[in-house]
């Protein structure tokens, strides 16, 4: 048995759309709420589903304009679906050369400040400041002109 699948009500002010692009081919099988269309309005893009499995059968073309409610294509439900495929094996690629990679710096090198935890670098840096602070003088406040 065939279904028509028609054009949806995709908004109050909305007339008419394009049908921008097919996603099954003619004839092509499709599955339950498989995307099979592309429809554009002046306000948006959506997509439309198969209603059911079957085989598509195009009414209307791409880049046609469509009234809401038009009949866009019909999907036949008794078409048999396509027998899967069988994987081919697929032939190895060469293999790439393996990268050579500098082997890592010893521990011994790594440096003493990366070394700290970040607590003692956070005592560290408040003690530089309040030693800045005690050097440099404090100027006094200028008082305000009457």
């Amino acid at each position: 048995m065939a279904i028509e699948v028609k054009v949806p009500t995709v908004g109050e002010s909305i007339n008419e759309v394009t049908l921008v692009k097919w996603l099954i081919p003619d004839g092509g099988y499709a599955e339950r709420d498989a995307v099979i269309a592309e429809l554009e309005s002046e306000k948006a893009t959506f997509e439309v589903n198969a209603e059911q499995a079957g085989a598509v059968k195009y009414i209307a073309a791409e880049g046609d304009t469509l009234a809401i409610g038009d009949i866009i294509c019909s999907i036949d439900t008794d078409a048999p679906a396509p027998a899967p495929q069988a994987e081919t094996p697929r032939e190895k690629a060469p293999a790439a050369e393996p990268v050579k990679e500098k082997p890592a710096a010893p521990a011994a090198e790594v440096k003493k400040e990366e070394k700290k935890p970040a607590a003692k670098k956070v005592k560290k840096a408040k003690k530089a400041k309040k030693k800045e602070e005690a050097a440099t003088p404090a100027t006094p406040a200028t008082p305000a002109a009457k």
